[in-house]
């Protein structure tokens, strides 16, 4: 008996020792399973602004563009990541200078196509959000003002309602976000 108990505790800590130190009692790491969703700890404000003299919603996590001429400060939206994180994918930031409107997108065939056909300018990605919100995030609606060519996101629904009924048209969600 004495020497079954032995051989089996000799048993598990060779098991135990065969695992990482930094890992743990982990059994998610030691079975070498990979997380789905980025560390909401990971994300960065994402700041939005507005130039009222021509009509245009400008975001960034860049704190260095938050003095942008004729643009006032209207605070944080949601939060984003900076860099790409499990289950994220690219937010991409377009600028038209003719309709002095910045437009974010997930999609790169929309983002070719504004490229393309519509006058946009890349300016790159602006950070990375989740497609869909199997990660928590809450939806980022997306909005376009024809009359102002201004496109316009919020995670508020209420805000959202608000600004269709000042004319802004609905075009859905442009994907998912942690909310500010």
């Amino acid at each position: 008996m004495k020497f079954s108990i032995l051989l089996l505790e000799s048993a598990f800590i060779s098991a135990v020792s065969a695992f990482p130190a930094d890992e743990g009692f982990n059994l998610e790491a030691r079975q070498g399973f990979r997380r789905r969703c980025g560390s909401r700890s990971r994300a960065s404000p994402f700041y939005r602004l507005y130039n009222p003299t021509v009509v245009d919603h400008f975001y960034t996590t860049n704190t260095a563009e938050l003095t942008a001429t004729g643009y006032n400060f209207e605070g944080v939206s949601s939060f984003i990541f900076t860099s790409r994180q499990p289950g994220t994918v690219p937010f991409y930031r377009l600028y038209s200078p003719a309709a002095t409107d910045h437009f974010y997108t997930t999609s790169a065939s929309e983002r070719n196509n504004a490229i393309a056909n519509l006058g946009y300018k890349s300016e790159g990605v602006a950070g990375y959000i989740y497609p869909n919100s199997s990660c928590g995030g809450v939806p980022f609606y997306r909005l376009y003002s024809p009359s102002g060519t201004d496109h316009f996101y919020t995670t508020s629904a209420a805000e959202r309602n608000s600004a269709q009924a000042s004319g802004y048209n609905n075009e859905g969600i442009a994907g998912y976000v942690y909310p500010s």
